[in-house]
């Protein structure tokens, strides 16, 4: 059957269900044109829940071998959980996979969204029914969005929990970078974020490659800003520790080192290295009081002997979930912006199958 025909017969086309008016119609619509990323994504999902659920039984299994505390680094369980093990690289796998699943969500969910619609040129079609351009829009995004965050907060709450079982059995601090994004809800804040973003760039570009290059590129650049800015987000806090001295006290309960102070030798300015006082001596004093033991270890047991201190900037362990308000605050502020676009764009967007400057006329002729 011709374009022709197809336009000319809009009453066959308004006893398909998935054209009809109302949330049912466009329920059924979004699960015929998004079925197979639905159905892949449930499987990759539910692959990564249980694969994630095994490890953590695996390791609360280690803790209590362990008598409930850290296991040495020369018992058998120590040695699985250092070094290259293969339960190591299993979790840092899984880790990474964990960190990036918000861009295969922006990819493979958000960008089809609207790109589909303008590379089919179905807007027309899709936009002319019973159902208003915005509906539409709110309807697919609710829908799409609930269950973004619904297979999102199941990964996430798999990934906090085995996350804070390894900081329970090795010297891991959940304010790491990785450990602090796989914790908590940020894994599905992060994904609904993308989502939204796909979508926008999705409705702005309106082609599928150049709209997922965008995302891949905001993902990359956003997630290492990210990284670079959090240690800073509060004012760290300073003390000082003995230098050769044992990393305990401040540093407990998954404290972050925002920074560690550097020792500098032989300058006239200050050296990072403070007597038992709290002065702080200059190159030249800690040159001529510890000289430079070219690797031997003698500079070191100097600094215990004289009772050096190094000065340090640490976030301690109980600002992280202030942290994680913080960062989860910042992407959903992201995430309204980019459905502020969508809203903008095809509130703005002429019913022309998705390519300015024709018209229905253009629809029917496949120009």
């Amino acid at each position: 059957m011709s374009p022709v025909g197809q336009l000319s017969a809009p009453t066959n086309r308004r006893s398909d269900p998935g054209y009809a008016g109302g949330v049912r119609g466009l329920l059924w619509l979004t699960w015929r044109q998004h079925r197979w990323t639905v159905i892949g994504t449930l499987v990759l999902a539910a692959v990564l829940v249980g694969w994630m659920t095994y490890l953590s039984v695996e390791l609360t299994s280690l803790w209590h071998q362990c008598h409930e505390t850290f296991c040495a680094e020369e018992s058998p369980q120590g040695r699985r959980l250092g070094g290259s093990s293969g339960l190591v690289l299993t979790l840092a796998v899984l880790s990474q996979v964990v960190q990036w699943m918000p861009l295969l969500i922006g990819v493979f969910v958000g960008v089809p969204v609207l790109t589909r619609e303008h590379e089919q040129r179905t807007l027309l079609l899709a936009w002319s029914q019973d159902v208003s351009p915005q509906r539409w829009l709110w309807t697919r995004l609710a829908l799409l969005g609930l269950f973004v965050a619904a297979v999102t907060s199941a990964v996430a709450g798999v990934s906090d929990h085995l996350e804070r079982l390894q900081a329970r059995v090795a010297p891991v601090s959940l304010f790491e970078y990785g450990p602090f994004l796989n914790t908590a809800m940020l894994p599905a804040v992060i994904s609904l974020c993308w989502f939204a973003v796909g979508v926008a760039l999705g409705a702005a570009i309106k082609r599928t490659l150049p709209a997922v290059f965008g995302v891949i590129v905001g993902f990359v650049g956003l997630t290492y800003l990210v990284r670079w800015r959090y240690p800073t987000l509060m004012e760290p806090l300073t003390a000082h520790r003995v230098i050769g001295g044992p990393g305990v006290g401040v540093l407990r309960d998954n404290a972050l080192v925002v920074k560690g102070g550097m020792i500098d030798y032989g300058i006239d300015g200050p050296s990072g290295a403070f007597d038992a006082s709290g002065r702080e001596l200059t190159g030249v004093e800690l040159q001529r009081l510890c000289p430079p033991d070219n690797g031997t270890g003698r500079t070191l047991a100097c600094f215990v002997e004289h009772n050096l201190q190094q000065h340090l900037q640490y976030q301690p362990g109980s600002r992280i979930p202030e942290f994680h308000l913080i960062v989860a605050g910042g992407y959903l502020g992201l995430t309204a912006l980019a459905l502020l676009v969508v809203w903008w764009i095809v509130r703005r967007t002429d019913l022309s199958a998705g390519r300015p400057g024709i018209g229905l006329a253009g629809v029917v002729t496949g120009e």
